[in-house]
């Protein structure tokens, strides 16, 4: 005879048998993709469209939905139709003539949403997009306006990788560590680009976070007057085209200035002596580079002579 325990056991694994295979034949409903989801996958064939680049996604902000007033004010005669019960001529016509209005006018709800990617042409060169798309009622692109618009160098490539999703930069005694230092770094940067205004400013901000994200990376930690001395020396040399043979003798130690009475940071400060031709004159010249409190160069200003006070500690 057999025992209770074995029919059990035996019923049990026919049943989920029969539920295994029931799974197998009558799988769950797919999940109907989201308007999130739609949307940028519309915008990814849109952008991959473009057959002369290379397409690389980053990221989306979350969609938001548009509904023109018309929309609203006809949704809400067609609710006091509902609520009623009952129409009267004069409703009836203020609903027929606002949806010949919005027939007329091409009046349409419209998704918006904002796109961070990058193209890169047959050369390599890499461009970094900001981009908000607007997508009509059917999820098509209808309008697109640039908010970022950056070439960045071939090794920057992986830089902007770092700086999007955020991986950690610092060494630190731990993983952790590392990572809520990364974390405050991209933190400090990144709300200064969103307050910049213009494509040109956003822009420029960008590149120069990609510059300070590099040399963390490289060293590991945040070395202010190395990096900001890499930077001047970059700045010279590539954007005053007036300073010809240009060369690099010596920086002071850099200042930091803070609002009075209080900690917060207002920027830093250092000297620089450099010999330089400019306007064919052969020289020794000692500037103060200002910084604003994110480390871009904000003033730049000649000194006097003599030159040996400013580089006393």
């Amino acid at each position: 005879m057999k025992s209770p325990l074995i029919i059990c056991l035996i019923l049990g694994l026919s049943l989920s048998s029969c539920f295994f295979v029931d799974d197998i034949f009558d799988p769950p409903a797919p999940k109907e993709p989201s308007l999130q989801e739609l949307s940028e996958k519309s915008i990814q064939s849109y952008l991959k469209e473009k057959d002369e680049y290379t397409y690389m996604p980053y990221g989306f902000n979350t969609i938001k939905i548009i509904k023109p007033i018309e929309i609203a004010e006809l949704e809400a005669l067609q609710t006091k139709k509902e609520e009623q019960g009952y129409s009267t001529a004069e409703l009836d016509s203020s609903i027929a003539n606002k949806k010949r209005f919005i027939r007329e006018n091409n009046i349409e709800r419209t998704v918006v949403v904002d796109h961070f990617f990058t193209f890169t042409d047959s050369l390599k060169q890499t461009t970094v997009y900001e981009t908000t798309f607007t997508l009509n009622d059917t999820l098509g692109v209808k309008d697109l306006s640039a908010k970022i618009k950056q070439e960045i160098e071939p090794d920057y490539v992986s830089i902007l990788s770092f700086f999007f999703y955020e991986k950690p930069i610092f060494f630190g005694s731990s993983y952790q560590e590392s990572k809520i230092l990364s974390q405050n770094f991209y933190a400090f940067f990144k709300e200064e680009l969103e307050r910049q205004e213009t494509i040109n400013d956003k822009s420029a901000f960008l590149l120069h976070a990609l510059e300070i994200t590099r040399e963390i990376k490289i060293k590991g930690e945040f070395q202010q007057q190395n990096t900001l001395e890499r930077l001047v020396v970059k700045h010279i040399s590539n954007n005053r085209t007036d300073i010809e043979e240009y060369e690099n003798i010596e920086f002071s130690d850099l200042f930091q200035t803070n609002k009075e009475d209080s900690q917060e940071v207002l920027g830093y400060y250092f000297f620089h002596k450099f010999r330089g031709k400019y306007n064919g004159l052969l020289d020794t010249n000692v500037v103060l580079i200002e910084f604003d409190p994110y480390y871009q160069i904000d003033q730049i200003y000649q000194m006097d002579r003599p030159f040996e006070p400013y580089f006393k500690n």
